[in-house]
């Protein structure tokens, strides 16, 4: 994957990539049409997708109203916090596979994802694992991430910094009635 600038994700996080299905609809996993998934899914314009509209109506207002006043970067309202995180590659539901694994630091979080600094660089397009102690606003969180982008950084230059988006909806839930008070 490479160093990359910090990027909003191109692509709606409710999309399996793997099956080519969104995941939004309470009555079950979606297979839309190829048009539609070149259209809004798999890439930024997920926010006018007619499905994404329907079933989260108070997020898509919101993300597009963060989105005007941040030109275009923030999908979902960023806590800067600090707070450890332990790090491990895992497969699609959260089995700790591979040798990846490292005491993270929290630099912000959100409903959506967050953003943390590390000593190593993590495999590209890897799947973690993240587990949080105690300390964490939901304390002993544990969900899935997908690595979104990492670089290096000023202040720790042996360090890295990376954003994660979190793959599993509990996560996502949990976070954003955490992100609202």
């Amino acid at each position: 994957m490479g160093s990359s600038t910090n990027k909003v994700p191109e692509k709606c996080i409710y999309l399996l990539k793997e099956m080519q299905a969104c995941t939004l609809r309470p009555d079950g996993v979606y297979i839309p049409p190829r048009m539609h998934l070149l259209t809004y899914c798999q890439i930024g314009n997920y926010l006018n997708c007619p499905t994404y509209e329907k079933y989260c109506p108070m997020e898509t207002q919101t993300m597009k109203k963060e989105m005007q006043e941040h030109g275009g970067r923030r999908r979902f309202l960023r806590i800067p916090r600090k707070h450890k995180v332990l790090i491990q590659t895992c497969d699609s539901i959260g089995t700790v596979i591979g040798s990846f694994s490292e005491q993270a630091l929290t630099l912000d979080y959100s409903q959506g994802g967050m953003r943390i600094q590390l000593d190593s660089e993590i495999p590209a397009d890897s799947l973690l694992r993240f587990d949080f102690g105690n300390d964490f606003v939901v304390p002993q969180l544990q969900g899935i991430a997908k690595l979104c982008w990492h670089r290096k950084t000023d202040a720790n230059p042996q360090g890295m910094e990376a954003g994660l988006i979190f793959k599993d909806h509990f996560s996502q839930a949990v976070l954003a009635v955490q992100t609202e008070h």
